[in-house]
């Protein structure tokens, strides 16, 4: 990205939407840290709570059955049964109920079930826990029997006078039901099992016990394609095995906020990236075309176009540099004044010392004439006739190089504007043709005979002219082998027309210098062809330049602005 406005737009765009970025990325953490730290901690609260309530469940169970144990009409329907339990039975399920409990039941001392108490409505029957696996009278945590789940379960002896006739034992059953309430108490979701990772009870239905989690700590997991954050517990009660109690807390409402604030967040930076876009457009027109109007108002005073001034409002940086540009277009016009005047004081002395010193050439053999004349016409001498006759034919020789000296300086002094009129290529080749017929024909010179028609404006005469002069300094340069060839091609909307010669070339010093007033390669000459060439060409607003070097030739090509074209 390389232009002013480009950059400028991506600054303002970045300024804008990098910091916002920054801020709804810290934003969104920030808000996403805190929602999940909510949920860990309200799962952490809900297990605390169930850890609690579960220890002082057990507590609770193993008072009320001791108490249960002691009760004297408990030992009589259990010393004095004979034959039938219905009675205790009965007496059983009334105690169930009034204590609380899930399940209750009375054993002898061989761990054999006497009777139990019916199970509640819709419950499993947990009678069939040997009260032998319970190792102590302490509540311990027992897998149900044909169900699943997990029970609590407490013992307490029943004496007859000191010894152990038998026991009562009962207990809380942590089945669905039982996590189903908890888990309404706590809003989370539960999942019990033993320390083997048998799932003894769950309150998401269906899901297999392999995919649920266990981890000591708060972890992420997604079940069934729904996130949530996870925790498992020990459920201490009584001696070893424990149970283990798994929390899972749905993070589902706030991962919706944060979706949705993520979302707010990218529409509100697009916003942002609209809004910066816009103003980079609209502050950077205030600068770039400002700036644009500078660099076409420099491009005119390089070529020279130093008559109107620069009228501009824009920021007071760029006014500076506006009075700054105005202050130099004056001075290089003021100096420009003063240079075309210099250069024409020295050129019209550099042409005055030309001409004496081109008039003082034919002047020399004109003054020995006319004296070798006069001495002859002293002294009488015979041969006087033919001495007239030759001094005759020398002053008129050298009066003719005067005068056609005199005449080039004429020519160049008083070059007039080009007539601008559509011109074609092919009839300026023509009239080459024409006039070098005699070389053409001897193929010193060869023109181009096919391609394009092409039309462009010029002067036809001094164009024409222009050409002359580079064709004849080419002939002049032959050997006898030697060729000059014009050629011509299309480049773009420019008109280039060659002239190449095999003569000896330039060396740099006459490259330098060829086209300046004066100077020539010749021996005789006045030094204004290649002149004449380049002021034509310029005033046909083209270009002209020379390729050459020491043996290999010189090649001036004459570059032309280029007209509608023409078939012919």
């Amino acid at each position: 990205m390389t232009s002013l406005r480009g950059r400028l737009i991506l600054a303002f765009s970045l300024v804008t939407i990098v910091p916002l970025a920054i801020a709804m990325y810290l934003l969104t953490e920030r808000i996403e840290t805190m929602v999940r730290a909510q949920a860990a901690e309200r799962l952490s609260a809900a297990l605390r709570g169930i850890q609690t309530q579960v220890a002082s469940d057990a507590q609770h169970v193993a008072e009320k059955l001791q108490i249960l144990g002691r009760d004297p009409l408990l030992k009589r329907l259990f010393l004095l049964q004979s034959g039938s339990t219905r009675d205790l039975s009965e007496y059983l399920g009334e105690r169930r109920f009034l204590l609380g409990l899930d399940f209750l039941s009375v054993a002898d001392t061989s761990g054999s079930v006497v009777a139990a108490a019916a199970p509640g409505e819709g419950r499993p029957d947990a009678s069939g826990i040997p009260a032998a696996r319970t190792g102590s009278d302490g509540p311990v945590i027992e897998a149900l029997p044909g169900a699943p789940g997990l029970a609590m379960v407490a013992r307490a002896p029943i004496r007859y006078q000191n010894d152990i006739a038998g026991f009562v034992q009962g207990g809380l059953m942590f089945d669905a039901e039982f996590l189903r309430r908890l888990s309404k108490a706590g809003g989370v979701e539960l999942a019990l099992r033993d320390e083997e990772s048998r799932v003894g009870a769950t309150t998401l239905a269906g899901l297999p016990a392999s995919a649920l989690p266990y981890h000591d700590g708060v972890e992420r997991v997604e079940l069934r394609g729904r996130p949530y954050l996870s925790r498992s517990v020990p459920l201490s009660v009584g001696a070893p095995p424990h149970a283990i109690l798994t929390g899972l807390a749905s993070t589902a409402a706030a991962d919706r906020t944060i979706a949705s604030l993520q979302i707010a967040s990218a529409i509100l930076g697009l916003l942002g990236l609209g809004i910066a876009a816009l103003l980079g457009i609209f502050w950077s027109s205030q600068i770039s075309r400002p700036v644009e109007r500078l660099a076409a108002f420099s491009h005119k005073l390089a070529q020279g176009e130093w008559e109107e001034p620069l009228t501009l409002h824009s920021v007071r940086e760029l006014q500076t540099l506006v009075a700054a540009l105005d202050r130099m277009r004056k001075d290089l016009q003021a100096y420009r004044d003063k240079l075309v005047t210099s250069e024409r004081q020295a050129a019209w002395s550099q042409m005055a010392r030309k001409v004496a010193h081109e008039v003082t050439n034919p002047l020399t053999p004109i003054a020995i004439s006319v004296a070798d004349l006069k001495r002859s016409y002293d002294q009488k001498r015979a041969d006087f006739p033919e001495i007239l006759d030759q001094a005759a034919q020398t002053v008129a020789a050298e009066v003719e190089t005067l005068r056609h000296l005199l005449q080039e300086f004429s020519d160049f002094a008083r070059l007039p504007k080009p007539e601008l009129a559509p011109c074609r290529l092919s009839s300026l080749m023509r009239d080459l043709e024409t006039l070098y017929g005699r070389d053409v024909a001897a193929g010193r010179l060869v023109l181009p005979r096919s391609g394009p028609e092409v039309t462009f404006p010029c002067d036809h005469g001094q164009m024409r002219q222009a050409l002359i002069n580079l064709i004849k300094n080419g002939l002049e340069t032959l050997n006898s082998d030697g060729r000059v060839v014009v050629s011509a091609r299309v480049d773009g909307g420019v008109l280039e027309i060659a002239v190449s010669d095999t003569g000896a070339g330039l060396n740099a010093e006459q490259k330098a210098n060829l086209f300046v007033p004066g100077f020539t390669t010749k021996s005789q000459g006045s030094g204004l062809g290649l002149t004449i060439v380049q002021r034509i060409v310029n005033d046909h607003e083209g270009t002209i330049a020379v390729d050459s070097g020491p043996g290999s030739g010189t090649t001036f090509r004459i570059r032309m602005p280029l007209g509608p074209r023409a078939e012919a």
